[in-house]
C-alpha cells in the first residue's frame, strides 16, 4: 500500500513536470533515419541480450556506435562490446528516489546531446525509465503502451497479442525500421 502511494506521487510529480510542456506535432517519416542520435533505456530488469538483439541490429544499422548512449541498471560485458563506442550510464539503486524517480545527480549524469530518438526497452511501465525518456527532450520517446505511457512517450508500441519477449522486440525493430 504504501508503495502504491510513493507510486502514484511519483507519477503526479512527473505529471506536473512534464505538464506545462506543450508537445509539438511529430511526423514520424523518416523519424529514425534522420535522427542522429539515439538514447536506449535498457530493460531494468535482469538483462538478456538475446530478446533486445533485434533493436540493437536496428540501432547499429542507423547510427554510428559513438551516437548511441545506453542506459542500464547492470554491467554487461556483451553489450559494451556488441556498441564499443557506445557511451554508457549505470543506474545504482540509491539514484533512484522513493518515489521512483531519477535523482537530479543521476540525471546529470547524462551526456549533454541533442537526442533526436530515446527508445525505452522496459516492457512494462517503469517510472524512472519513462522519466528519463521523457526528460531526454527526444523529439521521438518510443516506449510500450500501458497505463500513464502517454505522458512520457509520443510513440506507443502495443504489446498484446505477441506472444514472448522476443517477438515484441522484433515487432519494435520492424516499427523502427519502417521511418
Amino acid at each position: 500500500m504504501l508503495e502504491q502511494l510513493r507510486r502514484t506521487l511519483g507519477l503526479t510529480f512527473a505529471r506536473w513536470r512534464f505538464g506545462g510542456r506543450g508537445e509539438e506535432q511529430v511526423s514520424f517519416t523518416r523519424s529514425v533515419s534522420d535522427a542522429r542520435h539515439a538514447l536506449l533505456i535498457l530493460p531494468f530488469e535482469r538483462l538478456d541480450l538475446v530478446p533486445i538483439a533485434p533493436v540493437l541490429g536496428v540501432l547499429r544499422r542507423k547510427f554510428q556506435d559513438k551516437h548511441i548512449t545506453v542506459i542500464t541498471t547492470m554491467h554487461s560485458v556483451d553489450l559494451m562490446r556488441s556498441l564499443p563506442q557506445g557511451r554508457f550510464v549505470r543506474v545504482e539503486e540509491k539514484e533512484i528516489s522513493p518515489f521512483f524517480l531519477p535523482r537530479a545527480s543521476m540525471m546529470q549524469r547524462l551526456p549533454r546531446t541533442e537526442y533526436d530518438l530515446a527508445i525505452d526497452l522496459n516492457l512494462d511501465f517503469k517510472i524512472p525509465s519513462g522519466y528519463i525518456c521523457r526528460a531526454s527532450n527526444a523529439r521521438v520517446r518510443v516506449g510500450f503502451a500501458g497505463t500513464q505511457s502517454d505522458v512520457f512517450y509520443n510513440f506507443l508500441i502495443q504489446t498484446t497479442p505477441v506472444p514472448g519477449k522476443r517477438e515484441v522486440y522484433e515487432r519494435l525493430a520492424a516499427c523502427l525500421d519502417m521511418f
